[in-house]
């Protein structure tokens, strides 16, 4: 190592590297790449930096957060890194991350710095010199990267695989192992840059692979209701292919799914479906004032600045500052943003709710660094009357500049985003408040972007329609608050369908896609549903009332078009499919429980809506943890399964294109 000390103006050069932001755009539906490597780079004899030795030979560098001009080079950051004393620390704010699973890691801070992968030699060592304690960083990008690329060498190492639970530099990076992998995943609710730094940890999961017509094990060919052994198997056949599917007795049977779907014709419903539209008017239940601003029986009360039906003017502006500027992949995110906003509305009101979307096709800049825009009033007392003012309050200051770009008066929503690996600022949640605008004032409803959101690896359109929907006076987040079954309990989950009884409540799901009885004169039907992630005009719920205040929902959940984004890694087993079924109790209709901080509870038991458990256990493997500590799995029907509620009993008695039930009393 050369015998030089570091100089002020690489410290400088350094400090001022540690303010770049990575910003890139997240309207990928899976896993995305790492990001490209910036080139190679030759180190000429044996080298140690921080401690770690660097062997002579050629490494290959990869950039997040700074450009590789940065990096790269004879005046780049590497190679200023290469000249210092071998004892020398690196120049402040950067770090070694020495317990980074994968090649070598530099960090300045949150989703910022470079990594060393060496392509001709053994990989750095450490030296029994103590490193730099690491500093985790904060994802750049909520696109998953897959696990780093192994050093090409003459023997095959064992990957290690990080511990449970430790901190991990990046949101979806991951190390595979042979039967399970580690991602770096959210682990809860965090108010602060620091405790959002401490929130990034390895998560273990299982490897799942399935088999095809290509890729089997099968000795004897499938045929259709034969038995199979792996769930989400499939086999090609004339007009479709037969899926390993789970059925009552936790076996296995070949079922035939068609290309182009089958259709089905239920009986008409017995009584009119304004039967079983629960009122309001009979609650007896007392409300507190936040309950009462949200419902979940009918009427539902005209929302105050938002059109249930017809036209929404709302406007998305992208924001960021000096200390975090954007990238310049923007207009991609917007353009994706908007679509699926658009096509959600378009399909799941009916084509009856237009949402015209203006957005601002570039980075606003804010005079101010982040520090100048405080958004923690949600934080500190999320539940006091004055919550939704004070937000206001801070939320005033973006509106600010906003008004500059735009006559504010004709939308009724403005939604702020900032670049990606923000975990600076928390969320904003703003509902009809007054703000000051260049034309006088207007009354907005107001939703900023925040580091929970950015965690969670939540899709921005998702986040939208979640805050935008309890703005048509819906209460939501039931049955199974968290539960990744729809927008409204999870924004951040796997299905983005709407539950289909809000459908119900809103006047947006057609009539001859709901069957209505009274369970007073209930007599056996045997009738058909659709997933309610499919685009299609089928029977997507059944509703058996119970009294005045309470009903039986029965819906079908599967992988269709509003579930298979896989983002985040999210995804429903292989071959899931599901008949649910909830119970409705307007007496149980209060807001979503949660903490003073805004952070959210559990409310699997007590809500409007409460899942149901399939009679004698699972017969599915569909294990994923839900809720209060629940399975999915013990919800979910499947063929030959039973759910008793009641005094009322359903059975499922059909799979494939959709889900057939028998409705009948018991005894």
């Amino acid at each position: 190592m050369i015998n030089k000390s570091r100089g002020a103006a690489l410290i400088a050069f350094a400090l001022v590297l540690s303010l770049i932001p990575f910003s890139a755009n997240s309207n990928s539906h899976g896993a995305g790449p790492q990001t490209p490597p910036c080139g190679i780079y030759k180190v000429k004899k044996d080298e140690v930096i921080a401690g770690v030795k660097f062997p002579k030979g050629s490494y290959q560098i990869n950039a997040f957060g700074i450009s590789c001009s940065k990096v790269l080079g004879s005046k780049g950051l590497f190679a200023q890194f290469l000249k210092l004393k071998d004892k020398d620390p690196l120049p402040k704010p950067w770090k070694y991350l020495a317990d980074a699973v994968g090649a070598p890691k530099f960090s300045s801070g949150p989703g910022v710095g470079f990594r060393v992968q060496s392509i001709s030699q053994s990989r750095p060592t450490s030296t029994p010199t103590p490193s730099p304690s690491p500093t985790p960083t904060s994802s750049a990008t909520p696109s998953p990267s897959p696990s780093p690329t192994p050093t090409p060498t003459a023997t095959t190492t064992q990957v290690q695989l990080p511990s449970e639970g430790s901190l991990c530099p990046k949101i979806g990076e991951k190390v595979v192992g042979t039967t399970t992998y580690m991602r770096c995943s959210w682990a809860g609710h965090a108010n602060t840059t620091e405790e959002a730094i401490q929130r990034l940890v390895w998560r273990s999961f299982p490897i799942v692979s399935v088999s095809s017509s290509k890729s089997n094990n099968y000795l004897v060919t499938p045929v259709e209701g034969a038995s199979c052994s792996n769930s989400g198997d499939t086999f090609d056949v004339s007009g479709g292919i037969l899926e390993c599917r789970w059925t009552n007795g936790k076996k296995l049977q070949w079922i035939k799914i068609n290309t182009v779907k089958k259709t089905f014709t239920n009986a008409k419903s017995p009584v009119s479906i304004d039967v079983c539209k629960l009122q309001n008017k009979d609650m007896t239940l007392v409300r507190g004032d936040r309950d009462a601003t949200q419902y979940s029986g009918f009427p539902l009360p005209k929302p105050d600045y938002m059109n249930v039906k017809g036209k929404n003017e709302v406007l998305i502006v992208p924001v960021d500052y000096p200390d975090f500027p954007g990238g310049s992949d923007l207009k991609a995110q917007l353009e994706y943003d908007k679509k699926w906003l658009v096509d959600w509305y378009d399909y799941f009101s009916n084509g009856q709710s237009q949402f015209n979307v203006t957005t601002l096709d570039r980075w606003l800049r804010l005079p101010r660094d982040r520090s100048g825009y405080p958004t923690d009033e949600k934080s500190k007392d999320a539940l006091g009357a004055t919550s939704n003012k004070r937000q206001s309050l801070q939320a005033q200051a973006f509106i600010d500049e906003i008004t500059k770009e735009f006559d504010l008066r004709k939308f009724s929503t403005v939604y702020v985003m900032f670049p990606d690996g923000n975990y600076a600022q928390g969320d904003l949640i703003v509902r009809n408040q007054t703000f000051r605008i260049k034309e006088g004032e207007v009354i907005l409803n107001f939703f900023s972007w925040g580091r929970n959101l950015e965690g969670m690896e939540t899709l921005k359109w998702a986040y939208y329609i979640h805050e935008t929907l309890h703005d048509l006076k819906i209460n939501g987040h039931a049955p199974g608050n968290g539960w990744p079954l729809g927008i409204m309990t999870n924004q951040s989950g796997i299905s983005y369908a709407m539950n289909p009884w809000e459908r119900f409540l809103l006047d947006w799901l057609p009539e001859e896609q709901i069957y209505c009885d009274d369970a007073k004169t209930l007599k056996p039907v045997t009738l058909s549903l659709t997933p309610v992630e499919r685009e299609d005009r089928q029977t997507k719920i059944a509703v058996i009332k119970l009294s005045p205040t309470k009903a039986i929902v029965v819906e079908s959940h599967g992988i269709d078009k509003w579930s298979n984004f896989k983002f985040g890694d999210r995804e429903f087993p292989p071959g899931f499919y599901s008949v649910m079924a909830y119970v409705v109790d307007l007496n149980k209709t209060v807001a979503p429980p949660v903490n003073s901080d805004g952070s959210s509870i559990g409310n699997d038991d007590w809500a409007w809506a409460v899942w149901q458990k399939v009679d004698g256990g699972a017969s599915n493997r569909f294990d994923k943890s839900v809720g209060d500590r629940k399975n999915l799995a013990d919800y979910v029907a499947v063929l030959g399964d039973t759910f008793t509620i009641e005094g009322i009993r359903i059975k499922v008695v059909g799979t494939g294109d959709y889900e057939t039930i028998e409705i009948s009393k018991v005894g």
